[in-house]
């Protein structure tokens, strides 16, 4: 045991961190995480820099020296430098509230101190930025670069485990009656464990969901889908304990429970949607090498999902979860995801047109709305959840304009790219080489962890698309460490020329 802890010391700094985002209060409170976060993300650093992962074949010195080296070297780094400049200015450039003329009865913008450079209206809301994306991003960095694969795949499964128990605690607090998160006095419309916000709460444990789903995958299925999902099957435990094999149905079990018990109607769709794109993804592919005795496994197994999700949606199911599915429709997806059925998306576009550069700052959307809604609109304003666009990409325009968009797209990408990469040469490899893979190979060269991530992601954006996850740090944390981790799930393609 103190092994683990000794050889996964960074892993475990990097987990306390995306613990403590899920925790306090699902990432959502900055007066509570002001003074925890900043010094989580110190110690993580620490480690990262001075004690990282070192290989068998290396010294504490030449891990360290390496570390660096390639950090200095990631474009990610310089990118987190240029968004957390770009998050700090506005702490100085503070423009105050819009007023209301009273001659004319007509609201008036703000004027900050310098207009040329980007501003906010309060700087206490604005710097709530400051708590999410560069201690996230830094997370990102310090797994990318301090930890090998072994650790990546531990945090992966930590974070998976997470979610679980988080899920846990939501459903202790519906048995108990519980009003509020950790039975606290303040009052929620609704909530589910440390989410008092449902979308956001949705959004986390359905991701975590398809990761869990993928990780089970991972390791029951290793033998049926092909040699990318281990790095070597020749050194495979030919008996492993089941409890070992099939450890992680009980998150996949869990988090998928709990992104329904959220009433999140989006969640509801993508969670029952994911399980089927990844139920098809797995049966498919093991089906393709699978012998009489294990195709009749699956297609029992298939059976017993299906009515677990049949029964748990329909005779098992809460009145306001049935409430929430009698609301579910075609009609209603698409007025959510095009915003046509509220005032915020059109405000927030003509925000970003009126401010394209830099935005009008963190949460600077509910204060310049007034600027743009009708007096019918104003008096039948949304007060609940009413601060957001509730569509990501277009709050993010409005309030950070296209540099600061970008920066954070761009931050995107370069997470991505270092596990894309390796993904496409497995797939080269596996061509060139023959291997036995299931079609298609595009798929079945890659560790199910792989197709997760990639699922998972599609998943939040679509989510987003409709509401705000990526403004939570808790699943912030989660996606984006998800893909940093994800190489940790990919073999080392073989020196050749592909």
């Amino acid at each position: 045991m103190m092994n683990f802890f000794v050889r996964n010391g960074l892993a475990i700094q990097v987990f306390i961190l995306v613990a403590g985002y899920g925790w306090i209060h699902g990432g959502t409170r900055p007066d509570l995480l002001l003074p925890v976060i900043p010094w989580m993300v110190i110690l993580m650093l620490e480690t990262a820099l001075l004690f990282p992962q070192a290989k068998s074949t290396e010294t504490i010195g030449e891990a360290r020296y390496r570390v660096w080296r390639k950090m200095v070297r990631d474009p990610l780094l310089y990118t987190t430098l240029l968004l957390t400049i770009l998050l700090i200015i506005p702490l100085f450039n503070a423009a105050g509230l819009p007023r209301m003329d009273p001659a004319t009865a007509k609201w008036i913008p703000p004027t900050p101190p310098f207009p040329t450079l980007p501003f906010c209206c309060i700087p206490d809301e604005h710097a709530s930025l400051l708590l999410w994306f560069p201690p996230v991003l830094c997370a990102t960095l310090a797994v990318r670069h301090g930890l090998l694969k072994r650790g990546k795949r531990v945090l992966f499964e930590m974070m998976c485990w997470n979610g679980a128990a988080l899920a846990v605690l939501g459903f202790v607090q519906r048995m108990t009656g519980a009003t509020s998160v950790y039975w606290g006095s303040a009052k929620f419309s609704d909530f589910f464990s440390t989410f008092g916000y449902p979308n956001v709460g949705g959004a986390f444990f359905t991701l975590l969901f398809a990761l869990s789903a993928g990780l089970w995958f991972h390791e029951a299925g290793r033998k049926l889908v092909g040699p990318a999902v281990t790095e070597s099957l020749a050194v495979m435990d030919e008996h492993e304990p089941i409890g070992k094999t099939h450890r992680m149905l009980a998150p996949i079990a869990l988090n998928f429970c709990a992104a329904i018990a959220t009433l999140s109607r989006a969640a509801i769709i993508l969670s029952v949607l994911i399980l089927i794109i990844l139920g098809v993804y797995m049966i498919f592919g093991g089906w393709q090498k699978a012998q009489s005795a294990t195709k009749m496994k699956i297609l029992t197994s298939l059976v017993v999902v299906a009515a677990f999700v049949a029964l748990g949606l329909t005779i098992f199911a809460t009145d306001s979860l049935k409430r929430e599915l009698g609301t579910l429709s075609t009609e209603a997806v698409m007025e959510r995801v095009s915003g046509r059925g509220q005032y915020h998306a059109r405000v927030a576009r003509s925000i970003h047109h009126d401010y394209p550069i830099f935005g009008v700052g963190g949460w600077g959307y509910p204060h310049f709305q007034f600027l743009y809604m009708t007096p019918q609109e104003i008096k039948k304003m949304q007060i609940i959840g009413g601060a957001n666009v509730h569509n990501d990409t277009l709050q993010f325009l409005a309030e950070q304009g296209w540099v600061g968009f970008g920066l954070l797209a761009l931050c995107a990408l370069l997470t991505a790219i270092p596990a894309v990469v390796p993904m496409w040469k497995r797939y080269r490899e596996s061509v060139q080489t023959s291997q036995p893979v299931g079609f298609p190979r595009m798929l079945y060269s890659q560790s199910p962890v792989s197709i997760a991530v990639i699922v998972g992601t599609f998943g939040t954006i679509a989510h987003s698309l409709g509401d705000l996850p990526f403004r939570d740090p808790a699943v912030l944390i989660t996606w984006f460490l998800a893909w940093a981790c994800a190489p940790g799930f990919i073999p080392d393609v073989k020196k050749r020329r592909l």
